[in-house]
This record gives C-alpha cells, sequence and structure tokens, in this order.
C-alpha cells in the first residue's frame, strides 16, 4: 500500500495531502462522491463505522457525515459543496459539528489520471496558522492516511468487480 504525504507548509495557513490510486478517475470519483461508497471509507476506523446522512454533490449542496464511537460518542463532520467539476476537482467547506464551525475552512480536491491511475491532491485552507496546527494536533494525519488505505482497499474491490 502506498503512503499518503501530508505536508504543512512554514508561514501558510494549509495542508497539503496526495497520495496515488491504482485505479481509473472515474472509479475514484464515483468512490468519493456516492454515499455507499463514502460509508466505506471514509473516517478513523479507530472512530467507528460512518454513516453518510447527507452528500448533495452540487455546488451550495451540503454534506454530512456522522461516526459513532465505541463509547457511543457521535462526531459529526459537516461542510457544503461550493465547486464541483466532476471528475476533476470538489471545493468544499469543512467542519466538525463544535469545531470550526465558525471558521473558514475550504477543501479542494483534484484528481489527476495518467496511464490509468489516480494522483489525488488535496488542500486544506485555514484561516490562520494556529487553526491549521489545532487540526493536525487533533489526529487528522493518522486519520486521513486510515480514509485514504480504506479508499484503496475499496477501490481494489471495485476495479476487480
Amino acid at each position: 500500500m502506498n503512503k499518503m504525504t501530508v505536508e504543512t507548509p512554514e508561514g501558510e495557513p494549509i495542508i497539503r495531502m496526495s497520495r496515488t490510486f491504482d485505479a481509473p478517475r472515474a472509479l475514484v470519483w464515483r468512490a468519493w462522491t456516492r454515499p455507499e461508497h463514502v460509508a466505506r471509507w471514509w473516517g478513523s476506523r479507530a472512530m467507528g463505522a460512518t454513516r453518510v446522512v447527507k452528500l448533495d454533490v452540487r455546488p451550495g449542496g451540503e454534506w454530512r457525515f456522522e461516526q459513532t464511537t465505541p463509547d457511543g460518542t457521535v462526531f459529526a463532520f459537516i461542510g457544503k459543496y461550493i465547486e464541483v467539476d466532476e471528475p476533476e476537482k470538489l471545493v468544499n467547506t469543512f467542519a466538525l459539528e463544535g469545531m470550526f464551525e465558525d471558521k473558514n475552512v475550504i477543501e479542494t480536491h483534484r484528481f489527476e489520471e495518467k496511464d490509468g491511475k489516480t494522483h489525488y491532491s488535496g488542500v486544506t485552507r485555514f484561516d490562520s496558522i494556529d487553526d491549521r496546527d489545532g487540526m493536525v494536533a487533533s489526529g487528522m494525519e493518522a486519520g486521513a492516511q486510515d480514509s485514504m488505505n480504506q479508499l484503496e482497499e475499496l477501490l481494489g474491490e471495485l476495479v476487480s468487480a
């Protein structure tokens, strides 16, 4: 399994992530934008199963994913889509209920295909470096890596189906 790279450039309130998947871009896009697929890969396994409550992939559409931990705590991740350019680019807001809701956190996801593989690159922009560092300190990198590992596993199933 390949590893996702995560960068926090000095002096910039952003997190950059990238990873290559052994699957065509159209398939990666479907896995990224269909509720039945997102529920299988999004979020850390340690947090519990992901329930896709809402996934309206269009400009102005909202998304809401809930994870319930083994002790019953529910974490709700929410946002709105700003730009949808299938199958190349998604731009959305991101918040965890109770955290970053009053902030302007913007995620830009890009999907580029070459030789049947898809290179994913994501940039999350925060209002400040302190906000970015708070997200990193929350364990976001481990959770994102786990998500991408699960996405790779799902794509392997979908490619061979």
